[in-house]
């Protein structure tokens, strides 16, 4: 097995690793989404960085940790974590609610909302404006936390299965056909 043969993957289709599981579970929320959780690995540079973006009604949220690793054998890698970003918020030009929301169960309709919602579309739109083209907030990640290991125990063209002193992961390649499944 090698690392390189994943640069960039699109996952984690499946995890165990329990400080991923609440994000995950904001993302079951109908008003903020997880819209993308990647890793992206560049050998040259021998970095590791993991993004994470979120969407709501009113703005889409990025933020990730790099790392730099070692490679300690031909599926064995360690990873320092270095620092976490958090990017500007991108603000949206309108307020986008969905027309029902189940709320335990029962489908509540907040079409109403939506038509009510002018004067806050302009309070995001001018939010918007002031924070757009500010630069990201950059954050050091100190302690013992930014210490891990990664085992590859299996990778194909299409898949990466690892496990970590963090948990399991399965990732699948950005353009795999496994992602249109």
């Amino acid at each position: 097995m090698c690392i390189t043969a994943f640069d960039a993957v699109s996952g984690p289709r499946y995890t165990a690793f329990s400080e991923l599981l609440p994000l995950l579970a904001i993302g079951t929320s109908p008003f903020l989404k997880v819209k993308e959780i990647r890793q992206a690995i560049d050998t040259s540079s021998l970095t590791i960085t993991n993004s994470t973006t979120l969407s709501s009604p009113f703005a889409t949220l990025s933020f990730s940790a790099s790392a730099t690793f070692e490679v300690r054998s031909p599926s064995r890698i360690q990873v320092t974590f270095k620092e976490g970003t958090f990017q500007p918020p991108q603000i949206k030009s309108s307020v986008d609610l969905p027309e029902n929301v189940n709320v335990f169960g029962q489908q509540i309709n907040i079409s109403p909302v939506q038509q009510s919602l002018g004067p806050l579309q302009d309070a995001v739109a001018s939010i918007g404006r002031v924070i757009s083209g500010q630069p990201p907030l950059k954050v050091p990640i100190p302690g013992d936390r930014t210490s891990s290991w990664l085992l590859t125990t299996y990778l194909d063209e299409d898949i990466r299965i690892s496990r970590g002193d963090g948990g399991l992961f399965v990732l699948v390649k950005e353009g795999s056909p496994l992602l249109a499944q």
